[in-house]
């Protein structure tokens, strides 16, 4: 049996997402995961936890930072070099920017425990690559400790391949999935909540409040739409650095009736379907969950067009596009969904047929699989 040691530096939002989903959807592996008691400035999932050991991995607590420079990283390195050398597994897999790093310094290790030979296959899955030069500097440099690096969508292929970060024949695209069945209805009832009448249209957003997300743009095509006279109401889900630059972008513009805020909700997927349309303004992705999630559960999808969200939608087809960082072409977007009753029948029925010809949990799984087959067995020889 292969065994694997993920290693995560910030158990939130997507990426503690996609982890949980490949501890318990990629058999045949024995699962160890590396992550921090806490997420240090942000919301901790403490649900995946709960899902990876439920499924049989084994979970270990080394507090690290999602900042590269931060002085407690070194000592996590230290920490997860000497779990390397106690567990001596074939495969380390690192996600995202500060936890790719990390697990491919800490795959440099001592003696490897009786009956294993060599060193670990380095496995890298960037789950949304930074934008900058910065930023593609270090990731080239990094893709030289790098065995195989996984992009989840291929726009992100394709930027790591314009990027030069790793070879050709060291990339692969195993695409995010999910489940197909949608999840038993749960949570709370969105409209209740925000005191709301169930026949006024809510439009949403789910994610972390970060620079990344774009949040503020949402709060710009609300405005927009206001001033147009569409009546609806927006309700922003979700948690970060930036929830109090969002907050007062509501009330400088008088939109506190217009546009509400919920906070971090635990298993947002539960509640999505309560929504009439969900927007992503996202300035990049890896391959995000929010919108497959909407178009599992019938909700027409409005994404900027960005790396990991173009993959995501066929434009006009199963949602729409917009340039991103423009918010009256979001405003525009929207408000053609609204108005065309039409097009919302045909864009969420598309939808649900891409979810299963290209966004099926089970396909992301065997890829995983095959792709640590592979490298254990690349390892040994």
């Amino acid at each position: 049996m292969t065994v694997v040691l993920h290693v995560l530096e910030a158990l939130e939002g997507g990426t503690a997402r996609h982890v949980s989903d490949l501890v318990t959807h990629v058999t045949g592996v024995e699962h160890h995961v590396a992550i921090p008691p806490r997420r240090i400035g942000g919301v901790t999932a403490l649900g995946a936890v709960e899902e990876m050991e439920a499924a049989g991995a084994t979970v270990h607590r080394i507090d690290m930072r999602r900042s590269p420079l931060s002085p407690r990283n070194a000592t996590a390195l230290w920490e997860l070099r000497r779990l390397v050398n106690k567990l001596s597994p074939e495969v380390i897999h690192g996600h995202s920017s500060a936890g790719g790093a990390l697990a491919r310094l800490a795959a440099v290790t001592g003696p490897a425990r009786s009956g294993r030979r060599g060193r670990p296959r380095r496995v890298y899955t960037p789950n949304g690559l930074y934008p900058g030069a910065p930023a593609a500097a270090a990731e080239r440099g990094f893709g030289t400790l790098t065995d195989r690096l996984v992009a989840v969508s291929e726009s992100e292929a394709r930027l790591v391949a314009t990027r030069a970060i790793v070879p050709d024949d060291r990339l692969v695209v195993i695409r995010n999935g999910i489940e197909l069945t949608p999840p038993s209805k749960g949570g709370p009832d969105l409209r209740a909540r925000l005191g709301l009448d169930a026949a006024v249209p809510l439009m949403g957003f789910i994610g972390r409040l970060v620079p990344q997300k774009a949040p503020g743009l949402v709060v710009e095509a609300a405005a927009l739409l206001a001033g147009q006279g569409v009546e609806a109401v927006t309700v922003i889900i979700g948690d970060g650095p930036l929830s109090g630059e969002v907050e007062r972008a509501i009330t400088e513009r008088s939109l506190t009736g217009q546009v509400r805020t919920l906070g971090h909700l635990d298993r947002a997927a539960e509640v999505v379907g309560q929504l009439d349309l969900l927007m992503l303004p996202s300035l990049y992705e890896g391959c995000p969950y929010a919108p497959l999630e909407a178009m599992r559960a019938g909700v027409p999808v409005v994404l900027s067009d960005a790396t990991g969200n173009r993959d995501v939608v066929d434009h006009g087809r199963t949602g729409l596009l917009f340039p991103p960082g423009d918010a009256a072409s979001l405003a525009g977007a929207v408000s053609l969904v609204f108005s065309d009753p039409d097009l919302r029948r045909r864009l969420t029925a598309a939808a649900k047929e891409r979810l299963v010809t290209h966004f099926d949990i089970r396909a992301m799984a065997a890829g995983t699989g095959r792709m640590y087959e592979e490298e254990g067995s690349a390892r040994l020889s």
